[in-house]
Parts: C-alpha cells; structure tokens; sequence
C-alpha cells in the first residue's frame, strides 16, 4: 500500500478527489439555489466543446474548456438579465448545437477514440502538474470567494432586489458567482468527465439540501456527502 501511495499519477488524483470533493457540491448547491440546472448542462456542453478543440489543436484542453464555459457563461448571464435563463429553447439550441461541433471535430479531425472518451468519462490518473494545479486554485477560490462574502451572497441567493435595496452589489455577486460555476463545471470536467460532473455537483447538493437547515449548514454538508463520494471513489483507485 505504501508503494503504491507514492506513485506521483495517484497522489494527484487523490489530491484533486479530496479538494474537489470537499469545494465542489458548493458549486452545485449556487447551480440549485439559481435554477441554473438548464443552464449548467449548456455550460457543459460548450466546455465539451472547448476540450474538443483543444484536442484538435493538441494545445491544454482544461485551459479551452474553461474558456468556452465562460463564454457560454456570459451569454447565460446577459439571458438573464432579461428574465430568460430558464428560456429551454434557447438553451437547448446551444446544447445541440455545441455538442454536434464536438462530435464532428472528434471524426473530421481524427481525435483518438481514448482521448474523447475521457471527456466523457473522465480520467482521474491521467491529470498532470498543471491539471492539479488548477484544481487546487479551483478550490482555493471558491472557498475565498464563500468566507469573505459569505453575507453578501446569502442575500443575492435570497433575493437579488433585495440585496440592491440594501446596498449589496448584487450585480457584480451575481457575475461572480456564474462565473465561478462555469469555471468549476470544466475543471470539474477533467477530473470526473462530463458524464460525471453531477456526481460532484449536483448529487451532494441536493443531499445537503435535505439535511442542512441553512445556507452554511448546506455548504458543510455538501462538503462532507462530496467528500465521502469522492473518497470511496478513490479506495477503487487504491
């Protein structure tokens, strides 16, 4: 066991499950509590896209996907603006649409059958370096972002007018939140694969949404139910 433990391909995968284990179903709970569900399976779907082109252009597919999530981000954020965010054709139209450009970059570009496969499915012992890297200021960033406004976000969450009447830049909040969603979803998607995503998002967030009584309770939850998923995951690994 010690041997196999300091095999530096396993370090990085249990380092990467365990932070985003413990960061990630606050991403989901933020997707939940926006009714971004819509919305996140188009942000997946243009990160898909972006890793695809990436592949392509055999340049970092977790720097492209988060890319592409963040311009589908924006896009998300402008609908709305105007009230449109659950809008399911125009989200749908997007799904579609970047999925079928992924799928035709896959046969027309020749990628190789594994390296598509492992957008899809993931691939937790192939991360790098730089990969872990980005887990890691992942991580970081969304619990800076959390702490220090904790307050701020709980009323955003609550109520966006609210929070304008009292003096809570809810705009920018807002913003900072999307984009902390579209950043988390495509590194999320390098670690477990975009069939997976949800297992670390979506599936512990609504667990902790059961058990937690607030906000923070939720998030500590969350946190628990994501790393003990992520964990078990890991003993196969081992």
């Amino acid at each position: 066991m010690p041997e196999v433990l300091a095999m530096p391909f396993l370090q990085r995968a249990l380092v990467a499950l365990v932070l985003t284990g413990l960061t990630f179903p606050a991403v989901g709970l933020l997707i939940l509590t926006l009714e971004m569900i819509p919305a996140r399976f188009a942000v997946m779907h243009a990160a898909l896209l972006g890793a695809a082109v990436a592949l392509l252009l055999r340049v970092d597919v977790t720097l492209a996907a988060m890319i592409a999530s963040l311009v589908a981000g924006a896009a998300i954020a402008r609908m709305s603006e105007k009230g449109d965010i659950s809008a399911g054709g125009y989200l749908g139209l997007v799904m579609t649409l970047t999925l079928g450009v992924a799928f035709i970059i896959f046969y027309k570009g020749n990628v190789h059958a594994i390296e598509a496969f492992n957008l899809f499915w993931g691939s937790v012992l192939a991360l790098t370096d730089r990969d872990l890297v980005t887990v890691v200021l992942m991580a970081l960033a969304l619990i800076a972002f959390l702490t220090i406004l904790y307050k701020e976000i709980q009323v955003v969450l609550y109520d966006r007018e609210l929070a304008e009447v009292v003096g809570v830049p809810a705009k920018w909040v807002y913003y900072a939140l999307i984009v902390l969603v579209c950043l988390s979803v495509a590194v999320a998607m390098r670690v477990t694969g975009a069939l997976l995503v949800d297992a670390v998002t979506i599936l512990p967030a609504i667990a902790a949404r059961q058990v937690g009584r607030s906000l923070k309770g939720a998030l500590l939850w969350g946190a628990l139910f994501g790393t003990i998923t992520n964990l078990s995951r890991s003993a196969e690994l081992i």
